[in-house]
């Protein structure tokens, strides 16, 4: 009983806070309406038609450091799986701009040594 009860006021909250963001659309003129945003400045929406960009930006971006971004079509969060993973150590970080501009240990013996080529 007091799982159903729960159920419902988040039920009721999701309808409630999806009105809110359709009514904060309709008041914008026509023209300036974006189907995007966030409710009160904090929960995100966006009712614009999802693209495959749009999953992998939300689901799966190795340059966001967020793990909770804004969700591809509704209200809410979705959960940035690849900074999830590389947070929990399962994904190993990628290689710096640093690091793949600085040379190595055997670039630098080469660049060392003196040319023999004369």
């Amino acid at each position: 009983m007091d799982r159903k009860w729960f159920n419902r006021i988040l039920q009721a909250a999701v309808v409630a806070l999806a009105m809110a963001a359709v009514c904060q659309e309709l008041e914008k003129p026509k023209e300036e309406r974006k189907w995007h945003g966030r409710v009160a400045g904090i929960v995100p929406y966006d009712f614009r038609m999802p693209t495959i960009e749009k999953f992998l930006e939300s689901y799966w971006n190795p340059y966001e450091r967020r793990v909770f971004t804004p969700e591809v079509f509704g209200i809410g969060w979705a959960i940035n799986f690849y900074t999830l993973l590389e947070n929990l150590g399962v994904i190993k970080s990628g290689v710096s701009e640093e690091d793949f501009l600085m040379p190595t240990e055997s670039i630098k013996d080469v660049l060392r040594e003196p040319s023999t080529t004369e």
